[in-house]
Order: C-alpha cells, then structure tokens, then sequence
C-alpha cells in the first residue's frame, strides 16, 4: 500500500508539470529537461519580441488616435456628431488597456526566462491561454467600436450628399446651408470639421486594434501548438 500511495504521487507531480508552459511528462529526464528549458527560452524570447512590437505599435496609434479625436473637439468647441464620437471614444479607451495587456506579456517573456531552468516553476499553460484570450476579446470589441464609428461618420455623409441633391445650384443655396461637394468625399479625411477628424480617429483606431489582434493570434498559436521535434529520415538505400 505504501509503495503504490508513491506512485500515485509520482504521478500526480508528474502530471502537474505537463500542464506548465512548455513541459509534458517525463520531467525526471534529463534530456527531456534540457528540450523544456530549451522551449521555455525561445518561447521568452518570442513573447518579449511581439509583445514589444505589439505594444509600441498599438501605443503610436492610440495616442494618435485620442490627440486627432481631441483636437476635433476642441477646435468646434462641442461634440459635432455623438453617433460617430463616443464609439471612436470608446474604441481608443479600449486601445489604450490593450497597451497596457501587451505590457503584461514583456512581463510575462521575463517571468518564463526566469523559470526557463527551472519548469515547474512556470506559469501554468492554461493560465497564459486565457491571458492570451482575453487579450483577443479585447481587440475584437474594440474593432468593432471604431469600425461602427465609421460607419457611422459614412452614413451622416451619404445621408447628408441625399438631402442637398435635390438642390440645383442655379436656384442658390440658403444660408447656413451644408451642402456635399465631390471633393468631399475624397477629403473627408482631410477637412477641419469633428466629423472628419472622426473618421481619421477610427481608421488609427482600427489599426492599433487589427496589430494586437494579429499579435495575440500569433502568440497563442505558438502556445497551444504542440512543438514537434525533428525527426531525421533515414537514407534510401
């Protein structure tokens, strides 16, 4: 009874250090303890490079993203259009805790290098999958942000180009009023109006977004793929 209780116990520890990040059972190997070391390294390395790619990235267009945003709306003094502006707003508040989500896994890639001789004591591989997911939820709720934004600020275009066609120029055009011109179309990017500077906004914002989401696609995949060692194939005779 005494011996089979150790065993059982072997076992457990055994499968408790398959569920860490890089390992699988067998840890008492020496050679298999030196290829979960190995994998640990480069995985460190990996999280380290597109986490700080990630975050740089996603950091530059945020910020781009608020500062064109903010201007628009200083500069008309109001909220031109609330339909495009506060899911533009929200979108970037979301870019920005995707920053700081990047953030989290350069720690992480320290974290892994520090348990890289040392297994057992890395993070949990189901731990860093949720981490990883959450992170993509994350950039898909805020491309869906931006992206309504736009099209909202495309829909108030159109919708504004529907009511003035009926007006032919020669009749003259009251005062006050805003009529659609052909290059407004080309430049809406460009013009002063908080509209506009919207539609600049959530275009930056959907790109910080589709950069994180790529990024995290990329990390969970080396996560949850298995890594397969090479296998040499034996000469033809």
């Amino acid at each position: 009874m005494v011996e089979e209780g150790r065993i059982d116990a072997d076992d457990r520890r055994s499968s408790d250090s398959g569920q860490r990040l890089g390992g699988e059972r067998g840890v008492g190997n020496v050679d298999f303890r030196t290829r979960v070391s190995k994998r640990l390294e480069d995985t460190a390395r990996y999280f380290k490079r597109l986490g700080s790619i990630g975050f740089w990235g996603q950091l530059l267009c945020t910020i781009v993203s608020a500062v064109i945003l903010s201007f628009s709306t200083v500069v008309t003094g109001k909220i031109a259009t609330p339909v495009t502006f506060y899911p533009t707003a929200g979108a970037i508040a979301v870019a920005f805790i995707s920053v700081f989500w990047f953030f989290g896994y350069i720690r992480l890639s320290e974290k892994l290098q520090r348990t890289a001789n040392e297994p057992s004591k890395a993070p949990p591989r189901a731990e860093v999958v949720k981490n990883l997911k959450n992170g993509i939820v994350l950039n898909v709720l805020g491309m869906g942000a931006a992206i309504l934004g736009m099209q909202a600020t495309i829909g108030l275009l159109v919708a504004k180009a529907l009511t003035t066609l009926s007006v032919p120029y020669y009749q003259g055009i009251a005062p006050g009023k805003n009529v659609v011109l052909a290059m407004d179309v080309f430049l809406v990017q460009y013009r002063g109006g908080g509209r506009d500077h919207s539609l600049e906004s959530s275009s930056k914002t959907v790109l910080s977004h589709l950069l994180g989401l790529v990024l995290s696609l990329e990390l969970l995949r080396s996560v949850t793929v298995p890594h397969l060692e090479a296998v040499p194939i034996p000469r033809a005779l």
